[in-house]
């Protein structure tokens, strides 16, 4: 009879079950292959029977012998789970005998370390974390049932599975009170929950401004000045967070992270400590994605050249790191152009362009997510740019089984696609075109909405070839879906700007025709379209509405008096007192448009001047005139200089003959993503 059949058969009879125990622990430590042999003779079923907590040593060894069977040995762990172990295991953690509560807290921690997803056990059995919230939340919870729980409860936070199951505002509770009654000198014992802190406000708001409400930012900064590093690292995480959902005051929190945080992540980015200096770069891309000025206080901090210097011991062959080195890279370049001049100038936009033809998904997505935001310089759009081979893997990626990668993908593409970058020719060369509009009718919504938003930034001063190719291709009934209302307000919102890019003419004769064509086909349905969404409770389809106006008058008495002739006019007047300024800007341009003093006329009709004076007549009897001259005081400069131009023409003022043909026709612009 070999070893282990001999244990295994001393432990069923009850023979000296102590000293068998030991002689199973001795045996495996150390010793993977014994270790994998007492597993397959499903020993740990057997010791988990024999745990009696009434038999403090036995207990304490059986937990031990447990532990390292468990121990990255995914079989072992999952027969910990699989016969009840961790209910158990969790039943000793409130035990009377630290000695036993420490033996039992680190066997739960090793399994569940173990397995590929801890968080699945919970699922399926949800009273697993009740139980372990309840001793979470325990006065009594000794430092090792802290560290236990904490660790599970921060995994299952990731997720909202368990919403309904835990307390999550009685944890939080349980983790501030602990956090205010602790002496900050031995912050150690505070990890674990900032820990779970940390995951929490992650997702709840609620959690945050009860932050607030109870004074812990103040406890944070003290940490962020403290000397370990894991408290230090777990408080600049929270108070990230909190910047996050806008609940901190930017002075303060820029100062808090000027002089505290940018300087801890430049320490961690330097550390010659792989851990360290990828968990600064998850940081880096937490707190950089906040806003521009994070981004620029990175940048004199010189966390960029420490990205580069990083960079240069970093592949696409090494996924983790080379993924989150790329995010970080995505959160610096953003907003700011001096990152992106940094990055074009190192060997980092090499990984950035090696890394979309990656096979990982998970690379994949943070090269095109670095590249994207490369892509907001229009600089290097027609320079680093346009030269590198950046075209072929980026369509390929359109179709790449991973939805993510798709969207990261055309999130990019729309701001190749630009009227003023090189990379938009050959992208209609690669028959892009075709795969855009194809995506356009994705079951996908963020697929179809970035497919819009790029098809749209590629109509923008494009010529009357591909204006006509997308009407005949698409079709009306296409764009009445779009822009109808509806509610998805992101998607009316690219409708809308689909739309106003497409109508948009600049008195070019060829292109005119084309676009008057459809526009006539549907005069009377859009007009309908532009009443309802100019009523739309989304602001951004209102400002999209409104230079859909703008284009939709320009040169044309019959568009002119069909949009007379609905509600358009009382709207403007209101959108005229709007709190926003740019709604302000786009009513008065609107105005602008209705009373120009037209030359001639695209579809010929007669008497030009009566139609405008009648028009002008009944806009000033609405009280257009009384609201413009009240908007020469307003308190933005360009709402001001419109508000003159309109009067002018409402009163048939002649403007200067300098002004250019179309300075006050067209409104069509290009969004950078």
């Amino acid at each position: 009879m070999d070893e282990a059949t001999l244990q295994c058969s001393n432990l069923e009879n009850g023979t000296n079950i102590k000293e068998t125990v030991k002689r199973i622990k001795n045996l495996c430590v150390g010793h993977p292959a014994e270790k994998k042999e007492y597993i397959q003779k499903g020993i740990v079923a057997a010791l988990l029977k024999l745990i009696d907590p009434t038999d403090a040593e036995l207990t304490w060894q059986i937990c031990g012998t447990i532990g390292i069977l468990a121990n990255k040995n995914l079989a072992g762990a999952q027969q910990v789970v699989s016969n009840s172990g961790l209910s158990t295991l969790l039943s000793l953690l409130s035990c009377n005998q630290e000695r036993i509560v420490k033996q039992a807290s680190q066997c739960i921690l090793v399994a569940l370390q173990s397995i590929d997803d801890p968080v699945q056990v919970f699922r399926e059995n949800m009273q697993l974390l009740e139980t372990v919230s309840g001793l979470f939340c325990s006065s009594l919870a000794s430092t090792s049932v802290t560290e236990c729980t904490s660790f599970v409860l921060t995994r299952c936070l990731e997720t909202v599975d368990f919403d309904t199951v835990v307390d999550w505002s009685r944890v939080s509770t349980v983790c501030i009170n602990n956090i205010k009654s602790s002496t900050l000198r031995d912050s150690t014992n505070l990890v674990p929950y900032l820990t779970v802190l940390k995951t929490l406000t992650t997702r709840l708001r609620e959690v945050g401004i009860q932050l607030i409400d109870y004074n812990i930012v103040e406890i944070l900064v003290e940490l962020m000045k403290g000397v370990e590093m894991t408290v230090k690292i777990l408080a600049c995480k929270i108070y990230a967070n909190l910047m996050h959902f806008n609940l901190l005051q930017e002075d303060q929190a820029s100062k808090v992270t000027a002089v505290l945080i940018m300087p801890l992540l430049h320490r961690m980015l330097s550390k010659n400590e792989r851990n360290v200096q990828l968990e600064g770069c998850k940081m880096l891309s937490e707190v950089a994605s906040i806003g521009e000025i994070y981004q620029r206080q990175a940048f004199d901090c010189n966390l960029v050249h420490d990205l580069i210097e990083l960079g240069r011991y970093i592949s696409v062959a090494d996924v983790e790191a080379a993924s989150i080195l790329l995010q970080a890279v995505a959160a610096v370049c953003s907003l700011v152009e001096d990152c992106r001049r940094l990055i074009f100038e190192s060997r980092l936009f090499a990984l950035v362009v090696s890394s979309l033809d990656a096979s990982h998904s998970e690379l994949k997505i943070a090269g095109l997510s670095a590249l994207r935001s490369l892509s907001r310089s229009v600089r290097n759009l027609r320079t680093s740019l346009a030269e590198a081979s950046l075209m072929e893997p980026l369509l390929k990626s359109l179709s790449d089984e991973n939805k993510q990668v798709q969207v990261q993908a055309l999130s990019t593409i729309c701001n190749l696609v630009l009227y003023f970058s090189p990379l938009k020719n050959l992208f209609l060369e690669s028959n892009g075109l075709t795969t855009l509009l194809n995506l356009c009718h994705s079951n996908d919504k963020s697929l179809k909405y970035y497919a819009i938003w790029a098809l749209k930034n590629l109509l923008f001063l494009s010529g009357s070839k591909m204006k006509k190719r997308i009407i005949d291709e698409f079709g009306m009934d296409y764009i009445f879906c779009l822009i109808e209302k509806g509610e998805d307000y992101s998607l009316q919102e690219q409708g809308m700007n689909l739309l106003r890019n497409l109508t948009c003419t600049f008195s070019i004769e060829s292109e005119q025709e084309i676009v008057l064509d459809f526009i006539e086909e549907h005069c009377y349905r859009l007009v309908l379209c532009i009443q309802d969404s100019l009523q739309s409770p989304s602001m951004e389809v209102v400002l999209q509405s409104l230079y859909v106006v703008c284009n939709f008058v320009v040169g044309n008495e019959r568009h002119k008096q069909a949009i007379c002739n609905s509600k358009v006019p009382k709207l403007l007047l209101h959108f005229l007192t709007d709190s926003n300024y740019q709604i302000r800007i786009a009513a008065i341009w609107c105005v602008i448009n209705l009373v120009w003093k037209e030359t001639n006329d695209i579809c010929d009709v007669p008497n030009l001047s009566d139609c405008r004076k009648a028009r002008i007549a009944s806009l000033i009897e609405m009280g257009f005139e009384e609201t413009l001259e009240r908007l020469l005081t307003d308190s933005n400069v360009e709402v001001r200089g419109r508000a003159e131009t309109a009067l002018q023409l409402l009163r048939d003022r002649t403007l200067l003959e300098s002004a250019g043909e179309n300075e006050f026709e067209q409104i069509s612009r290009s969004i950078l993503l």
